[in-house]
């Protein structure tokens, strides 16, 4: 190998660019096993390369379920492992949910990502220093602690810090207060700290990811009719089936009225973008439905939909 080799810098890479280099969907955890294509659910590109934007210190994530929110943020823990080694911090709902995580997720994105597989050492082995919930790697460490757990919060400087489904935090990391202001305050001796939140929203008005959403700068993702082009945020109330036949699922554009196929969805996508409806905020702020999953079809909502209406607390 020449010394000009040798030597060269890693790839100038943004967080999309490097998971569709180097990371590996695991068969354990995901439908879809092999390499990972962030053109398969297009909206993700932008979510993940915020962490890439000098601009922006903290990324807002208000999600549905089915829309690839927990691989987005492995992605960005892959990238920062292999691109970007800082210490970092996994904060999940409780001490089981960030045991499972590591286990389930981290430990196998590893196992099959050869650039984190040569970064991050097994933790069988002797001189590894790696556990279940602390792991080392060259130039840094990653941490994976419970919201309730007050010492996992008040330790030593972050500078990534991950925040997964906050609206199943505790209230309060023991008597320390709220952990998300706990854990935020660990980045503060860092001029380039990325605080990255995400969540399903539960309740109305007492809502974590809601009120982080309402200070941020609003994302929604337009997409275009594929019959008159005009742009539009996916609405549930647009989702239009035959009576008593939710499997004939469409959506009737806003403008026109064409009803659109499900088979339309990923040219939408593709042909999508993000759009700021407050971009005054320097917190950049992504909301997303179910309607956009490419792992979810409208039939499928329609379907769940009208078994909730059976039961109030489900709708």
């Amino acid at each position: 190998m020449s010394t000009k080799k040798i030597w060269n810098p890693p790839p100038d890479l943004t967080v999309s660019e490097w998971s569709d280099r180097y990371r590996v969907l695991s068969a354990e955890s995901s439908s879809e096993a092999g390499q990972w294509r962030t053109d398969r659910a297009p909206y993700q590109k932008e979510i993940m390369d915020a962490a890439n934007d000098h601009r922006i210190n903290t990324i807002v994530f208000m999600k549905s379920a089915q829309v690839g929110a927990t691989e987005i943020l492995n992605n960005i823990v892959g990238y920062f492992i292999d691109q970007d080694p800082s210490p970092t911090l996994v904060l999940q709902p409780t001490l089981a949910m960030a045991q499972a995580w590591s286990k389930d997720r981290l430990a196998n994105m590893i196992r099959d990502s050869e650039r984190l597989r040569t970064k991050v050492k097994d933790p069988k082995s002797r001189d590894s220093g790696n556990t279940v919930l602390s792991k080392k790697f060259p130039g840094g460490n990653i941490n994976i602690v419970g919201s309730n757990s007050p010492a996992g919060l008040a330790s030593r400087p972050i500078r990534i810090l991950l925040c997964d489904e906050v609206d199943r935090y505790e209230t309060s990391a023991g008597a320390e207060g709220d952990p998300i202001n706990l854990a935020i305050k660990r980045t503060t001796t860092f001029w380039n700290r990325k605080v990255f939140i995400t969540s399903t929203p539960t309740i109305k008005g007492l809502s974590r990811i809601e009120v982080a959403f309402e200070e941020s700068d609003k994302r929604y993702y337009h997409v275009p009719c594929p019959e008159c082009n005009e742009s539009q945020v996916l609405k549930w109330k647009n989702v239009v089936w035959d009576e008593d036949a939710p499997e004939t699922a469409s959506y009737a554009c806003e403008h026109c009225g064409s009803v659109i196929d499900e088979s339309k969805k990923q040219w939408m996508l593709k042909h999508g973008e993000w759009i700021a409806s407050a971009p005054k905020s320097d917190t950049a702020g992504f909301h997303i439905s179910e309607l956009y999953s490419v792992w979810s079809t409208w039939a499928d909502m329609a379907k769940s939909f009208l078994e909730g209406k059976k039961n109030p607390e489900m709708l």
